[in-house]
């Protein structure tokens, strides 16, 4: 009973809100009514109403409240976060507010929107970094020469004669053919800056209507001194680098290799040098005989008279031969003729060699006699009779008192030579050359076609007999009858020229299966020279006449005052005399003697013709020598003299120095060009020593 009075009062009390009234029944004003007062409301509960509360849904804004960096009016200032803009230039302070993003709040200029000045080391836009590359092409200010525009930076191409240093390398290009020469017109030497094939180092090749080389004429003799690379002997001795060069691929690898002699080097021992092509990028001008990669050095005397690459002991590997000079002077220089082979075995030689190390040597014993003067029998090697190993042919013809030279060519069968052995003992075969003496002789391929090689051998110094002889092949050897000859060629002796009667010389053609016979018996094809020519000096085959056959050039070295000739003939005719020549080609210079060195020379002017390498001794206005490389077209069509025919020409470098002595043509580095390689051997050094000199023309 007593809790349900106590319900009715509540509820009596819960639903009775009206307040007092007075005694007209008008309400109190109770200041708790809001509707009845009007007094303002605090949602919120914060104790600040709407008058003076901003944000009365929030009890964290209000007038007391402390400001904070979040983009709301916290104490009612009418100002946003203004406690976080210290510098007032409308952007928060990064460092305070989370949302901030004026990454220096103490400078107005610094903010998101202030403009970037570069380079200022100041980051005023607040994008993490200055600004150091203004045109955008990835490269900054320190590498830009011109960081207002992006075409130009480091890495863009130069545009020549522009103005503008585009690749910021300091300079305007003013190459415009990329050849190394600036144009002429803009301050150069380069006088046709639109073909990289003219400027002041190029070749110029004669009778091409080009000045390649800018000098104003259309050719001209290059001196052999500026040769990119060139061998020297050492100063103080008489080396005589470059008597001798070869070009073979000793190591097997597709490139030819550089063999060079100097016969003197070291004190008269002698020296050989073996310069392998895949080195070839790293050689350069004067270098020593000691710069070799393999390097020959004799323990006794005068090794290096002369060369061949051959496979000697027939293993498949090609071996190196070179010869001994004999001598007998005194008790100071006594040695014989000799024969030294090294073995090679597809690789490269030992860096260091000398005469133990020789596989094999033959000796050829002195005669009877004394001489001051060093001599040494040429020979040459070729695989004769196909069986793999190559025979060497000693041409027994070089006139000296020692060894009493019979004139004849000796035939060494191919074997696998060892130790020490007399070179008489294994001769197999000998050619009588009838008392006129072996000459100049030359292995070709099978020209008869009788399946063996042939030999052209050239007997320069060759004179008929007299009272009606007609010198033909029917000559019976009586060597009494010839003797006047000197065993074939008695008018060049000892590195000079008998200045007196040149004798007619003649040219033979022989089969090479050689045998016991005087050279009547192998000769298929004779030649015979006229008065004063000397022909027969040398020989060279090559397709002169593009018609896809060779044809033959021969060498007429007494020619004209001993300016010399070359004759060319269409193919190999029977009859090859001076006079039945298709052309014949002369020498530059009285006593010059044109074609003294003669080597074919690949298509060098791509005209589809072969070209010849010659060389004029001592040619040039002061004797120091020429050297021609003639186009097989021009000589074969009747161009008549060396100049008319040239394709280039190189000059010596000074008087006498027998430039041209030796030639040799081969591709060190395999790109289809040939180098050509021209000895000096008595080029002096400061001391006026025949130190020899061979430069490589390229």
């Amino acid at each position: 009973m007593r809790r349900l009075l106590l319900l009715s009062f509540l509820a009596a009390c819960a639903t009775d809100t009206s307040e007092p009234k007075d005694s007209d029944d008008a309400e109190t004003g109770d200041t708790a009514d809001t509707a009845d007062t009007g007094e303002a409301a605090d949602d919120d509960n914060d104790g600040y109403d709407t008058t003076v509360d901003c944000d009365d849904h929030n009890y964290r804004t209000h007038p007391d409240a402390a400001e904070e960096c979040n983009g709301v009016d916290d104490d009612c200032d009418a100002l946003t976060d203004e406690d976080f803009d210290a510098d007032a230039d409308g952007a928060m302070s990064a460092d305070r507010c989370e949302s901030g993003t004026d990454c220096d709040d103490a400078d107005a200029t610094v903010g998101p929107a202030a403009a970037e000045i570069p380079y200022d080391s100041i980051d005023q836009d607040c994008d993490g970094v200055d600004l150091i590359d203004v045109d955008g092409d990835r490269y900054d200010y320190t590498f830009d020469c011109d960081d207002e525009d992006a075409s130009v930076n480091p890495g863009a191409d130069e545009v020549p004669k522009n103005g503008l240093d585009d690749d910021c390398d300091g300079t305007d290009a003013l190459d415009g053919d990329g050849d190394g020469y600036d144009d002429e017109d803009w301050g150069g030497d380069d006088c046709d800056d639109a073909d990289v094939d003219v400027n002041p180092d190029a070749l110029d090749y004669w009778g091409d209507g080009l000045d390649a080389d800018c000098d104003s004429f259309d050719g001209g003799i290059e001196s052999l001194g500026s040769a990119a690379v060139s061998i020297v002997g050492d100063d103080g001795e008489q080396g005589l680098v470059g008597e001798s060069v070869v070009w073979c691929d000793l190591d097997e690898d597709g490139l030819d290799d550089l063999v060079v002699t100097a016969p003197f080097a070291s004190t008269y021992a002698g020296r050989v040098g073996v310069w392998y092509g895949a080195d070839e990028a790293s050689w350069g001008p004067e270098m020593a005989m000691s710069d070799a990669d393999t390097l020959i050095e004799s323990t006794d005397q005068f090794l290096g008279f002369g060369l061949a690459c051959a496979d000697l002991d027939g293993d498949g590997h090609l071996d190196l031969l070179t010869s001994r000079g004999e001598i007998s002077y005194g008790s100071t220089y006594d040695t014989d003729y000799q024969l030294v082979m090294f073995y090679g075995t597809g690789g490269r030689l030992a860096a260091d060699l000398d005469d133990a190390d020789a596989g094999a040597v033959l000796t050829y014993d002195l005669g009877a006699g004394y001489a001051a003067t060093v001599y040494s029998q040429p020979f040459l090697a070729e695989d004769l009779d196909g069986d793999g190993a190559a025979e060497i042919l000693v041409n027994d013809s070089e006139s000296d008192n020692l060894s009493n030279p019979t004139g004849n060519l000796y035939l060494l069968h191919g074997q696998a030579w060892s130790g020490r052995a007399q070179l008489d003992d294994h001769i197999l075969a000998t050619l009588d050359t009838e008392g006129e003496g072996a000459g100049r002789v030359r292995i070709f391929g099978d020209l008869d076609g009788d399946a063996s090689p042939d030999l052209f051998l050239g007997q320069s110094g060759y004179q008929p007999e007299a009272a009606g002889d007609t010198g033909d092949t029917g000559d019976t050897g009586d060597t009494a009858a010839d003797a006047d000859t000197g065993g074939g060629g008695g008018w060049h002796t000892g590195g000079g020229f008998d200045t007196g009667g040149v004798p007619p010389g003649r040219a033979l053609w022989l089969d090479a299966s050689m045998v016991d016979a005087v050279v009547s018996d192998l000769v298929w094809r004779t030649w015979a020279g006229a008065d004063g020519t000397g022909y027969g000096w040398d020989l060279a085959l090559g397709d002169w006449s593009a018609d896809g056959a060779d044809d033959a050039a021969v060498v007429g070295l007494g020619t004209a005052d001993w300016s010399g000739s070359l004759y060319l003939f269409d193919g190999l005719p029977s009859s090859g005399s001076p006079a039945d020549a298709t052309a014949e080609l002369m020498g530059s210079t009285a006593e010059g003697y044109f074609g003294y060195a003669l080597r074919t020379a690949p298509d060098a002017d791509g005209d589809g013709a072969a070209d010849l390498l010659v060389t004029e001794l001592l040619g040039g206005g002061s004797s120091e020598g020429l050297v021609w490389l003639i186009s097989g077209r021009l000589a074969f069509a009747g161009a008549g003299d060396a100049e008319s025919a040239a394709l280039l020409a190189w000059s010596g470098e000074v008087a006498d120095a027998y430039t041209g002595n030796a030639l040799a043509v081969g591709d060190p580095d395999g790109d289809g060009v040939m180098a050509y390689a021209v000895g000096a051997y008595t080029y002096p050094d400061s001391l006026g020593n025949t130190a020899g000199k061979l430069y490589i023309l390229r």
